[in-house]
């Protein structure tokens, strides 16, 4: 009997691995069908009632900062609330959707491509009907996790039938303090141009740097700018051909990284991992259930810190595909268990060239560094939280066993992701503190999966909406009921028979 055909995926050859996509045509027809769906979708299970007062003439209920996944889906689950009057102020131009066409260089996301997001109650929205309008059902069906690219698009997509209010192009530099009306100030530039916006609340959603920053190992820091980069960075690979590539860690985003390198024709890529295997295990994986992602923060808090503890040192992995894509090149290698004790520049002839001594005291030589070592959570970082600082409540401020640990430096959050106010705070910065949300990195010791990133950005989304819904009816109360009390809605015009010519009305249980 003839071997059953084992098909082996070849990152180099994927066209050979996956079904055709649909003609453009048709594919534009489908997708503008299922915008109108979604819209009607929207129509037929949302509010009906604008509830929400008014702001202050040019102001907003709620600025969020960032039109990422996170901001868009904000915006979006406050318009689920009936939450009008949002504005959304993203940096970037409208083609480009977070990290997705800049910084992030992976072939495919790594959450699974089938879990509840930023569609919310609207399942005409989820990622699985704009892949299937766009490409056809088979290729859903071959799909394990969704390419990159097409995530930018689809969240184009979703910012467009949402109805996103962003403003483009707009970069923010301070955060003020409300007003004597209550309202926060916000500064950006636009085009050299100084605006200003003011807003009742605020989310911060300003993705893996929202926390504070990008992380360098003083040693890398140290090197001249031009010679190296973090993962982040806006690195121009075409200028790496040719170049020997030294990259710093072995999770993610250094494959990701070096891979990119490799395919704009670096001479070598030479990878460094402390540990003695690249990340294997998954974590995330496990979180991704109701339990973890909508009620870990109603855990206690040592039970929170207990698990960010330990999670905190597992790190995330590569996807095999990354790993596969790294290895096909074979001018990649990976050494491990090495850690570096010295980063220096040598000149030879007038060429720089970066010496890395390891900690067995080999040399490694190259031409440019590039960092994988992440972010660091620091809200003395973010500039756009200067005048807050003082105030805002840290683990460490609120949990004895966090004083003096790397994580204690996370906000202490409220339930909806909210910033909470310090003991010593005035009366007054107690009333405005948690009208700031920090949507990003900086939550996982409060909030653990939920927030900006899709494993739990569900949860995350609807707890934001939920609490400034909240605080929105409680802060409205006296005039709501003030309101009840005057209102007045006749249902009955008289005590009589039905007479011809008045409205039909249902004589029976059935149409």
């Amino acid at each position: 009997m003839m071997a059953p055909m084992t098909v082996i995926y070849d990152p180099t050859k994927p066209e050979r691995n996956r079904p055709a996509p649909l003609p453009d045509a048709e594919a534009s027809a489908r997708l503008a069908a299922l915008a109108d769906q979604a819209r009607a979708d929207m129509a037929l299970i949302g509010h009906n009632h604008d509830w929400v007062p008014a702001p202050a003439d040019g102001a907003y209920n709620v600025l969020v900062l960032g039109a990422g996944q996170a901001g868009l889906g904000s915006a979006f689950a406050l318009s689920r609330h009936r939450i009008g009057a949002v504005k959304v102020i993203e940096g970037g131009p409208a083609h480009e959707v977070g990290c997705w066409t800049r910084y992030a260089r992976m072939h495919t996301l790594r959450s699974p491509k089938n879990m509840k997001g930023i569609e919310l109650d609207i399942p005409s929205l989820h990622t699985e009907r704009w892949f299937e309008a766009k490409y056809g059902r088979e290729a859903w069906d071959a799909t394990d996790l969704v390419p990159r690219e097409d995530w930018n698009e689809y969240l184009t997509w979703y910012r467009d039938v949402t109805g996103a209010d962003v403003d483009f192009n707009t970069t923010i530099t301070a955060v003020h303090k409300p007003d004597a009306s209550g309202y926060f100030t916000v500064v950006a530039t636009r085009d050299g141009e100084r605006v200003e916006y003011r807003a009742r609340r605020v989310i911060f959603s300003l993705g893996l740097k929202g926390g504070g920053g990008t992380f360098l190992p003083p040693l890398v820091e140290n090197l001249p700018e031009h010679l190296r980069f973090h993962t982040e960075d806006d690195i121009d690979f075409d200028s790496l051909a040719g170049k020997r590539v030294l990259v710093l860690g072995g999770g993610a985003s250094g494959f990701d990284n070096a891979s990119t390198a490799l395919e704009a024709g670096a001479a070598t890529v030479e990878m460094h991992v402390r540990r003695s295997d690249i990340p294997r295990q998954n974590s995330l994986r496990w979180m991704e259930f109701p339990g973890m992602q909508e009620h870990f923060y109603d855990l206690t808090d040592e039970q929170k810190w207990e698990f960010s503890l330990f999670n905190g040192g597992l790190p995330q992995p590569p996807t095999q595909a990354s790993v596969w894509r790294a290895f096909c090149h074979g001018n990649f290698s990976m050494l491990t268990d090495t850690r570096w004790a010295d980063a220096t520049v040598r000149v030879t002839d007038g060429v720089e060239e970066v010496v890395v001594t390891d900690d067995k005291g080999v040399e490694h030589v190259g031409d440019v560094v590039i960092s994988a070592t992440g972010y660091a959570v620091d809200l003395g970082l973010r500039p756009e939280l200067e005048e807050f600082l003082d105030d805002i409540a840290l683990w460490s401020d609120e949990f004895e066993p966090a004083v003096g640990h790397g994580m204690g430096l996370c906000p202490y959050l409220g339930d909806g992701f909210q910033f909470q106010a310090k003991d010593a705070a005035s009366d007054e910065a107690r009333e405005y503190i948690p009208r700031l949300v920090h949507l990003s990195t900086g939550a996982r010791a409060s909030h653990g999966v939920a927030g900006n990133q899709l494993s739990g950005i569900f949860a995350g989304l609807t707890r934001v909406a939920q609490r400034i819904a909240t605080d929105i009816t409680k802060e409205n109360w006296p005039t709501f009921f003030r309101e009840f009390r005057a209102f007045e809605h006749i249902e009955i015009a008289e005590a009589g028979p039905h007479r011809e010519g008045e409205a039909w009305y249902p004589d029976g249980p059935r149409y």
